[in-house]
C-alpha cells in the first residue's frame, strides 16, 4: 500500500515528505506522509496603520500573536507627506522601521500632493514604493482620470525610472458583500450624490493606461481590481507589469470550506500567475478595539491560500517571495520565523 498519493501535481506534499523516501536508507519513509506544502512565512503587502503613541506596543502585540501564523513582516501603506492625528508622516514611519525590521512602508501622497520632491525624500528615508487610492475621486465627485493629469507626470516618471511598486486601490465594487463584512455601494453612494456618472471601468482604464505608459513600474491592483478571474487573466496577459494582491476578495471565513469547483478554478489561476500575486489583507494595526477582527482577517486570508493546496514553489512566491522581489526586502531568517507549529 502506498504511503502517499502519487499525483503530486494535484496533491502536492511538503518537500521533506519526498526526501524521507530515501534519506537515512528510507528509515522514516511514510512518516508524516500527509503533510501538505506549507509557507516558510508570510509578508503582508497591504496593511494600514494608525498614528498612536502606543503604536509600537500594538505592533509588538500583533507579532506576538501573528508569528504563530508565520507572519514575518508587513508593509504599511499610510506614510503621508505630513503627520496628522490619524496618519504618520514618512519621517515618523522611517524612524520606527529603523528599529523594527518587521515593518516596511510605502509613501502615500494623497490626490492633492503629487510632489516628486516628497517622494524622493521618502525613498531616501527607506520607503519601498507608493500607495495610491482612487476612491477619493468618487467620494469627492472628481474626474476618474485625475492621476493622468500632467501634475502627476514627475511622480510616475520616478516610479518608472526607479522601477518602483505601487499598491493601488483603483476600483470599488458596487453591491454589498456580507461574506467579508462589506457595506453596500461603498464610496459610490457618496459619489452619485455629487453627480458622478462614470463607472469602475473608467477608473480601471485610467489605471491601465498609466501602467502601460510606465512599463518599468510594478502596478499592484489592490483587491484584485474588483474584477473576476476571467477578466484578470486578460489583464495580466496584456499588461505584464500589472500585479494583484489577495486582500478582501481572497478570503475564506474561519470554519468554512471552498466548493471543489471554486477551489479548482482558483488553484489553476494561482499556479498560472504565481509570479504576479502578492499576499495582502487590508488589516489595520493600531486601531485598538478592533484587534480581534484583524486576527480573523489574517486567518481568513491565510485559510484561502492554504485551501488552494499550491505546489511548494508557487506557495512561497505568493506568501513572501514576490513581495521580497518587488519591494526589495531581505529574506527573513529561519530563526525569526521560528519553525513554529501553529
Amino acid at each position: 500500500m502506498s504511503s502517499s498519493p502519487k499525483n503530486t501535481d494535484l496533491y502536492p506534499h511538503a518537500p521533506d515528505v519526498l526526501e524521507r523516501e530515501t534519506a537515512d536508507n528510507g528509515f522514516s519513509k511514510g512518516w508524516g506522509f500527509h503533510f501538505q506544502t506549507s509557507e516558510k512565512y508570510w509578508i503582508d503587502c497591504h496593511v494600514h496603520v494608525r498614528r498612536s503613541p502606543d503604536f509600537r506596543e500594538y505592533v509588538n502585540r500583533w507579532f506576538d500573536w501573528s508569528l504563530a501564523w508565520r507572519q514575518s513582516k508587513f508593509i504599511a501603506l499610510d506614510a503621508r507627506p505630513k503627520s496628522s492625528e490619524r496618519s504618520f508622516s514618512y519621517e515618523e514611519l522611517a524612524e520606527i522601521v529603523k528599529e523594527d525590521d518587521r515593518l516596511a512602508f510605502l509613501y502615500y501622497p494623497g490626490i492633492d500632493t503629487p510632489d516628486a520632491e516628497h517622494l524622493e525624500k521618502a525613498l531616501e528615508l527607506g520607503a519601498r514604493g507608493v500607495k495610491l487610492w482612487s476612491p477619493t475621486f468618487v467620494i469627492e465627485g472628481r474626474p476618474a482620470d485625475e492621476f493622468e493629469h500632467p501634475k502627476w507626470d514627475k511622480v510616475f516618471r520616478i516610479v518608472n525610472d526607479k522601477e518602483l511598486p505601487i499598491v493601488w486601490h483603483v476600483t470599488q465594487r458596487v453591491t454589498d458583500s456580507p461574506y467579508t463584512g462589506g457595506g453596500r455601494n461603498a464610496y459610490w453612494g457618496e459619489g452619485w450624490k455629487k453627480g458622478v456618472t462614470y463607472t469602475n471601468e473608467d477608473l480601471l482604464q485610467s489605471f491601465l493606461r498609466i501602467a502601460k505608459a510606465h512599463p518599468k513600474g510594478y502596478f499592484i491592483g489592490a483587491h484584485q481590481l474588483h474584477v473576476g478571474w476571467d477578466r484578470l487573466e486578460e489583464i495580466l496577459e496584456e499588461y505584464p507589469n500589472v500585479y494583484i494582491d489577495t486582500s478582501i476578495g481572497c478570503f475564506v471565513r474561519w470554519g468554512d470550506t471552498m466548493y471543489p469547483e471554486d477551489q479548482k478554478r482558483l488553484r489553476d489561476f494561482f499556479i498560472k500567475y504565481a509570479d504576479r500575486i502578492l499576499f495582502g489583507t487590508d488589516i489595520g494595526i493600531g486601531k485598538g478595539p478592533n484587534i480581534e477582527t484583524e486576527h480573523l482577517s489574517l486567518m481568513g486570508h491565510i485559510r484561502f491560500i492554504r485551501q488552494l493546496r499550491l505546489p511548494y514553489d508557487d506557495l512561497q512566491k505568493v506568501s513572501h517571495q514576490n513581495a521580497e522581489k518587488l519591494f526589495r526586502l531581505e529574506e527573513s531568517s529561519d530563526v525569526r520565523t521560528g519553525n513554529i507549529r501553529p
